[in-house]
């Protein structure tokens, strides 16, 4: 485990969300789905808030919601499907 994932994981409890929200096989980064992500397709962001272009990952349903934000506002297009699971 890394530094960003352990960091991850503390920040996680401490807020009262599962340990491994947003982490790889764990559940959606969006605090508002925290949908499993085990055996599923894995979307992720950028996490631009630690400064260490770690990835945050995000179920597809919450992925589709964000692109479509980001192609309604012309923004560029965050969420990418993970290749290696």
């Amino acid at each position: 485990m890394n530094m960003f994932e352990r960091t991850k994981r503390r920040r996680n409890l401490k807020e009262g969300y599962p340990e491994d929200k947003g982490l790889m096989n764990g559940h959606c980064n969006r605090s508002g789905c925290l949908a499993p992500l085990a055996g599923q397709s894995h979307w992720w962001m950028t996490d631009h808030e630690t400064f260490t272009d770690a990835r945050l990952y995000y179920c597809e349903a919450c992925a589709n919601q964000f692109t479509a934000w980001d192609k309604q506002i012309k923004a560029p297009i965050r969420c990418t499907l993970e290749t290696e699971l």
